[in-house]
């Protein structure tokens, strides 16, 4: 599993220092997506979340993973700067756009 996750992002120029999966039940979600959390080489925090469906990633879904970044955060106790959706699944343009307005990179597979 993991290696399905890093290779793309290996390919886009991401290399960590630290990589390791997120309990998303220690901010009391349910969410069925794989949040991955680290350190990359520029000494930034990062969260991965990759989501592996056959339905359309909707604007909906994306407003629900940045109120789990937020708690992540507080969670934490560290802003994080570098925010990846690897996606293998379609979609939504306007959920693509808001992703974009965020400042997340988006990465289909």
């Amino acid at each position: 599993m993991m290696k399905r996750i890093l290779a793309p992002l290996q390919e886009k120029g991401y290399i960590f220092k630290r990589f390791e999966p997120f309990s998303l039940k220690l901010v009391g979600s349910r969410k069925r997506i794989s949040v991955f959390h680290g350190l990359d080489m520029q000494n930034r925090y990062f969260l991965v979340f990759a989501v592996k469906r056959r339905s359309r990633v909707l604007s909906k879904d994306v407003k629900e993973w940045l109120e789990l970044k937020s708690l992540i955060e507080r969670e934490r106790g560290y802003p994080i700067l570098l925010n990846i959706a690897l996606i293998e699944a379609p979609l939504c343009s306007k959920a693509s756009a808001l992703l974009e307005s965020e400042g997340w990179k988006v990465i289909t597979i």
